[in-house]
Formats: structure tokens, sequence, C-alpha cells
């Protein structure tokens, strides 16, 4: 499902295992050695996929050692073998080693929090490879594709956001879940301590206070850090959220 309607969005292209075409913010690739590290929050960096980061950092909420079973990297190997899912069904693609960096020499796109690409950048790039062509053509797209890309179960959108009580079950269940912001959110959330909502933008949610009716988000951009808004901000910012339709599992593991 996720191909066929990229494929309606994005021009045709030519499918590229190794090194898809650069996308905006970034000057050339650059090898990277280090050791993946699943205990670090995946982290957006400058391309505009967080249709794809924050259903990513949704599921390492809910399950951090999810990702550990995505991906293969053999000791001093140069190449990984990162799982996808396409209409459902899972895909492993070799992903050369190489990412891309800006004009300082700084990775650009897709990290662990604090780190370099690790398990993020190998993902992303996969992505990039498989279901757009290039990473200037992933950078659009809907939260609900995220979900099946990354875990093989599709989600579905509610434009009827749900309350914090009804968001810790889900949680509960392990059905992670993202919150997409519309065009007005900056202007909705000023004066906040914490700062403005970014406009048309995807945010995890991280866990719910039915006592308090206070929801708890991550942004992709700064996992780290918390994002608390009350019931009242929640409505006013975000548009929808979409929810994994089934309990996050490891049963693919083997696959």
């Amino acid at each position: 499902m996720i191909r066929r309607t990229l494929s309606t969005l994005f021009p045709p292209h030519v499918r590229e295992s190794g090194e898809p075409p650069l996308g905006p913010r970034a000057d050339r690739y650059e090898a990277w050695s280090g050791v993946l590290n699943f205990s670090r929050r995946p982290r957006q960096g400058a391309l505009g996929d967080c249709w794809l980061m924050a259903p990513m950092l949704a599921i390492h909420s809910v399950d951090p050692e999810f990702f550990a079973n995505a991906i293969k990297v053999q000791p001093g190997s140069s190449k990984a073998l990162a799982r996808v899912f396409v209409e459902g069904a899972p895909a492993w693609r070799s992903v050369n080693m190489r990412f891309p960096v800006n004009e300082r020499g700084r990775f650009a796109y897709a990290t662990e929090e604090g780190g370099g690409p690790g398990w993020p950048g190998i993902l992303e790039k996969a992505c990039a490879a498989e279901f757009s062509g290039s990473y200037a053509w992933i950078a659009r797209g809907f939260a609900k594709w995220g979900f099946p890309a990354l875990t093989g179960v599709s989600a579905s959108t509610r434009l009827v956001l749900p309350s914090p009580g009804e968001l810790e079950d889900l949680l509960a269940q392990k059905r992670p879940v993202v919150a997409s912001t519309h065009m007005f959110s900056t202007a909705l959330s000023r004066g906040r301590q914490s700062g403005a909502i970014p406009p048309m933008h995807v945010m995890a949610v991280a866990g719910a206070k039915p006592d308090t009716g206070e929801i708890v988000l991550r942004n992709p951009w700064r996992p780290g850090a918390w994002v608390t808004l009350n019931r009242r901000e929640f409505r006013r910012a975000f548009l929808s959220v979409d929810v994994l339709d089934q309990p996050l599992g490891r049963s693919r593991e083997g696959s």
C-alpha cells in the first residue's frame, strides 16, 4: 500500500540501494564507522521527513529494543542490512555506511541522539532508497505511512483527538501514537514557557496524565526534551493523531 501510494505522488525514479541522491542541506556523502546504540533515541536532521522520524521515535518510546531486530551489521563491515516493510512484508535492504553531510562536514539527516547516523540513519537511508529513490523525495508524506514502513502494521488517522486517558491506554497496549500539528499551531502556542509547537510537524506521544489532563510529547528534532500540554493546548495545536492498529510486538524478529 505504501509504495503504491507514494508512487502516485513521486515521479518515476531509479531505486538505488547504495546511495540515494542527496536532498536539501546536504553537500556530499561521508563514511561513518561508529557503533550502533539502540538505547539512543532517533533524532530528525535537516530533512523534512517527520512523517517517518516521529513514528520511529514513537515506536522507540514504546519499545526501545524494537529496532535492534531491524538492522544487521557484521563487525568491521562497511555495509548493513536494514529491514523495511513493503506491502506488509519484510524486505531486507543493503545499506553502505556512508551518510549525507552538510558543507561543514556534519551529518545532515537522521542520527542517534548525541551521536552519529547510527541505526536511525541506516533506516532512513533504506527508506529513502526503497520508497522514493532519493532523500529529496522522502521529505514529504503522512505519518500513517511511517508506521507500516517500519513495522509492517497499518495505522489509522483519528481526527477526533483521544483524551489523556485514551492515550494512556493506547500506550499501555504498546500501540505507538504520533500527533500532527497544523499551520496555525505556532500562533496558538505563543507564550508557552516550553516554546511554540512547530506548524505542520509530527511529534511522538510519549505519555499522558489523566489525573491532570496533560499529554506528554517528544519532538523528533529534540527527542530528549519533554513537551507537556494541557488538553486545551493539545486540541488547539494538533490536527490529528495516528495510531498503530495493533500492539507493537517482536514476532517479526526472524522475518
